[in-house]
């Protein structure tokens, strides 16, 4: 409106020649380009950085921090907006030529009309005031109904100040892959005993840590039957009476998990959604209960197989791993098993979580000449639980939805992605 009336008068001075109009035309002119270039200097001094949470469960709300700093700029930018997107990987549509010629050309008509408009969800946040000594802070939620991987950005950093009458835009190429893993649920306290049930028992292993390392923790005194290389000389001097070393003998107990993803309908499909939320159920609530070697094989349309120390970083690359995994009809479920075996402790059991019965080359006990020499062993060594048995039901449920997880499921059933917009005050 401003540009038309803007038009509308310097049309006007230059047909009727009038030297005051002409001058309302140049002082209507001063503040865009005023605008204009105060909106540039300050975008050209902002920076943006995203900030996600290292875990994203399906059906929890997640927090994402934008940090903006000022850090050439002499004044503070003030009402700078940023635009997220948000854009689901799994869910990629191939378009035809027409498809992306009539895309290329709303791409063009958004950017000469500095229209905002994104492929995928959005949200925005607002920044009051960013000055030069302190950078500001914005957040919005969001919620994922659904595993997968998602694609955060390219952001927009978009402002007006001071008049509003020009509107800048720049873009924040900060794109950042979040593989969402799947929905939590509860494990019963049967669950635990069959944990503790693996510390005794043939299929236990326990290391002598200590002994292999010459580490002990205390002295004690002889009883019948010690070995006398683990006598301390010098303690014994010392007090007078025979005293040996008493060595740590911790339990380093392994802790194998095999997921058989088969399908060939939607009920066990999502029978194999339930194995994979029980999965990372499991890994979340383990702890400390693991202090060996923890190894989890997804057998769905491409084999993985995870073996490592229990820690953070192999508990964030199982998460990721259970978040891309698809099921299949034909999994080679066999190869897997062997594999795992092969990696974890001699004689750890091999959990399998399953939607089918068991298959042949578990049941019977003939083995082919081409066959692993190893899958006799692994034929002893494999649990195998099915999805849909009562002994399943007795170990894990799933959380129930909330209503507002309920709503943003059904509202984007497209994406399998509900945004929360939020426009946020600058936290400390």
């Amino acid at each position: 409106m401003y540009i038309v009336i803007l038009c509308f008068i310097g049309i006007g001075a230059i047909l009727r020649n009038v030297n005051l109009l002409i001058v309302a035309t140049g002082m209507l002119v001063t503040p865009l380009i005023f605008n204009w270039r105060v909106c540039v200097a300050n975008l050209r001094s902002l920076t943006a950085q995203r900030m996600t949470p290292d875990r994203v469960h399906a059906g929890e709300t997640v927090n994402v921090l934008w940090s903006c700093e000022n850090e050439q700029g002499r004044v503070t930018a003030r009402n700078v907006m940023l635009y997220d997107q948000l854009k689901n990987e799994s869910h990629s549509v191939s378009l035809d030529r027409w498809s992306r010629f009539k895309n290329l050309l709303v791409r063009i008509g958004d950017s000469l009309f500095q229209r905002r408009k994104f492929s995928g969800k959005f949200a925005n946040v607002i920044f009051p005031g960013v000055t030069v000594s302190a950078p500001g802070y914005a957040s919005y939620q969001c919620m994922f109904p659904s595993r997968g991987e998602y694609e955060l950005g390219p952001a927009v950093l978009q402002t007006s100040f001071p008049f509003g009458l020009v509107s800048c835009g720049i873009p924040v190429n900060d794109k950042e892959s979040v593989f969402v893993a799947p929905r939590l649920g509860n494990l019963h306290p049967t669950w635990e005993q069959r944990i503790d049930s693996m510390e005794v028992g043939d299929e236990s292993r326990k290391r002598r840590r200590g002994l292999e390392q010459d580490e002990f923790f205390a002295l004690r005194k002889w009883r019948a039957g010690d070995n006398q290389k683990h006598v301390h000389w010098r303690s014994t001097a010392r007090f007078g009476f025979p005293l040996v070393k008493q060595f740590d003998q911790p339990n380093d107990r392994d802790f194998a998990l095999l997921l058989d993803l088969h399908t060939d309908d939607e009920v066990t499909r999502l029978q194999c959604e339930l194995a994979l939320s029980f999965a990372a159920t499991a890994l979340a609530e383990l702890g400390s209960e693991v202090q060996g070697q923890l190894g989890i094989a997804v057998c769905g349309k491409k084999n993985s197989l995870i073996v490592g120390r229990h820690n953070p970083e192999t508990r964030r690359n199982v998460m990721r791993r259970l978040a891309i995994a698809q099921p299949t009809n034909a999994p080679d479920l066999q190869s897997a098993a062997i594999d795992l075996a092969t990696r974890v402790s001699m004689g750890t059991p091999l959990y399998c979580f399953s939607t089918r019965g068991k298959p042949e080359w578990l049941t019977s006990e003939e083995t082919s000449a081409d066959s692993h020499p190893t899958l006799p062993t692994v034929r002893q060594l494999v649990r195998w639980i099915q999805i849909d048995s009562p002994q399943f039901d007795e170990l894990f449920e799933l959380k129930p939805e909330s209503t507002t997880q309920k709503q943003g499921t059904v509202q984007q059933e497209e994406l399998s992605t509900h945004y929360q917009r939020s426009s946020m005050e600058p936290v400390a």
